[in-house]
């Protein structure tokens, strides 16, 4: 009998129209969960990617997408993994360059929205909540605007979210190759960007406490973790290496042994005091932790998630998580004692704090779980069972809704434009030979249009701290004597009698912030203005 043509057999023997969109409908069946992550992360790169920055950034972010276009070095600790990795999607014919750098950031916060979907599914089984925790996360204010400009901090909560897949797996299944991916990502993570450290405890006491850790002790397994460390960690070769070729960008020279470890471990900026770590105090900590969760959602959010913990007293809820409870108790006291080094050591410095926001849409997925086994424990009808759990989950999702108004501002980078619009100004009013002082707000896009796009080559551009271009200028008079001095600035800024104004003031978006922080009177994005130096 002749086969028919234009159908095929699915698993149960029905026959299905052979065209694309049958085939699609056949995987969705056969693999819905990995059609739904997939929908997922497509979702929120295109969401990441209309908010993305459209161009040229200031701060730390010019200076990533100088390093990356040109595949130079930049600031201390270098980032060379991030570097190499921004550098090959800039090859990308797409766009314009520093937006191709910045759109990295969109595939790792999208990727990252991926990983915890995928690990609260395969911890708790169900998609619900999976669904709730990759929401929570990927909507959350600092991880999206973080996802929107060049920076490499979304990377690191995404490759813990990895790391808690790896261990469930070593949990279940005992296989030494799990250790081993996740040695070599530590690693290539350390030189993606070096506050992957602060995890790098739980991550080992997981590996002990989780799995049959004894089949490390065996030479061959140990002898392959230590190269797949070694070659994690060997991207860092690649600063003095391309050190030596002197790039286009290269925020220093790096000739030594001594200078690579000062330069990774950012003990010069530290003895300078431009980096410095410190204890924040309660006040401090207090206002971290409102920024990082409460700013990111409606407020009520992060209070309202707590609630559900209350059915942990319940002695049925605990039988129910019996064959997790290892698992569990191990990712409460490492995420503790995580976010405990992160405050400890972390200061002002706000994008550290980005691994709080992947433990809160964890614990949000989780809460909702803990709602729908109560509700499967106490509730005789299976259909009754279910409305508890999609009650809680809408009434989350409705919260996370409702603060999207407030955090729009914050992360749409789709019309930011400030650093390209003042770095024209700037080069327009310089004269021929001029000397631009400028700190670090302004001072890497600035150094981006004159390296790379090549504009005003004539220019001498120097970097100064924010306080301290007076010393600067002896020596620039010195050595420029009959030079024009511009000055540019971040306001608020004391115009003595040696400067005056051009033009008025620009805002310049820094390390994913769009707008102006009036409960605490500090121009978030940086205010610049630009200063022409007259005595």
């Amino acid at each position: 009998m002749p086969a028919v043509t234009g159908l095929a057999q699915t698993t149960d023997g029905d026959k299905v129209p052979n065209t694309p969109a049958a085939r699609l409908w056949s995987a969705a069946r056969r693999y819905p969960h990995f059609i739904a992550s997939a929908f997922l992360g497509l979702a929120f790169l295109t969401l990441y990617t209309y908010t993305l920055a459209p161009g040229l950034l200031g701060h730390d972010c010019g200076d990533w997408q100088a390093a990356g276009a040109t595949l130079g070095i930049s600031h201390s600790p270098g980032s060379p993994a991030y570097t190499i990795i921004t550098w090959l999607v800039s090859l990308v014919p797409v766009g314009n360059l520093p937006a191709r750098v910045s759109f990295v950031s969109a595939l790792v916060g999208a990727a990252g929205v991926i990983a915890v979907y995928v690990f609260m599914l395969m911890l708790l089984g169900r998609w619900l909540p999976a669904l709730v925790s990759a929401l929570t996360l990927g909507f959350g204010g600092q991880w999206w605007a973080q996802s929107s400009v060049a920076d490499p901090y979304n990377a690191i909560p995404a490759m813990i979210a990895v790391f808690l897949i790896l261990l469930l797996l070593w949990q279940r299944k005992g296989d030494i190759r799990l250790v081993w991916g996740g040695a070599f990502l530590a690693a290539f993570g350390f030189a993606y960007h070096p506050t992957i450290l602060y995890f790098i405890p739980v991550l080992l006491a997981g590996v002990l406490v989780l799995g049959p850790w004894r089949k490390l002790l065996k030479p061959k397994a140990l002898l392959v973790t230590l190269l797949l460390i070694i070659l994690g960690v060997s991207f860092y070769a690649y600063l003095p290496i391309r050190s030596a070729t002197n790039p286009a960008v290269l925020y220093e020279k790096i000739d030594s042994l001594g200078r690579l470890y000062r330069f990774v471990t950012v003990s010069g900026a530290r003895s300078t005091g431009s980096f410095a770590v410190t204890v924040p105090g309660q006040e401090l900590l207090r206002e971290r932790l409102s920024e990082v969760v409460r700013q990111g959602y409606y407020p009520s959010f992060a209070f309202l998630v707590l609630a559900p913990a209350i059915t942990l007293l319940y002695p049925v809820v605990l039988r129910k998580l019996k064959q997790l409870r290892r698992y569990l108790i191990w990712l409460a006291a490492g995420a503790f004692f995580h976010m405990a080094v992160v405050f400890a050591i972390s200061g002002v410095y706000l994008q550290y704090y980005l691994p709080l926001l992947l433990y809160f849409s964890i614990w949000t997925g989780f809460s909702l779980y803990l709602v729908m086994t109560t509700a499967g424990a106490y509730l005789e009808k299976g259909r009754f069972r279910q409305v508890p759990g999609i009650i809680t989950a809408v009434i989350y999702m409705g919260v996370l809704a409702l603060g999207l108004p407030h955090i729009w501002p914050f992360v749409n980078h789709h019309d930011d434009h400030g650093m390209r619009t003042f770095g024209n100004w700037a080069f327009s009013q310089a004269k021929p030979g001029a000397v631009i002082l400028a700190n670090w707000d302004s001072e890497p896009g600035l150094l981006y249009m004159q390296k790379v796009e090549g504009q005003r080559p004539d220019l001498k551009i120097y970097a100064v701290p924010p306080d301290t271009w007076r010393n600067n200028l002896n020596d620039v008079r010195k050595k420029y004597p009959k030079a024009q001095v511009l000055l540019a600035r971040s306001l608020p800024f004391d115009n003595r009698a040696e400067t005056r104004a051009i033009g008025s003031w620009y805002f310049i978006s820094i390390k994913g912030r769009t707008y102006q922080d009036q409960d605490h009177d500090l121009p978030w994005p940086a205010a610049v203005q630009l200063f022409e130096v007259t005595s």
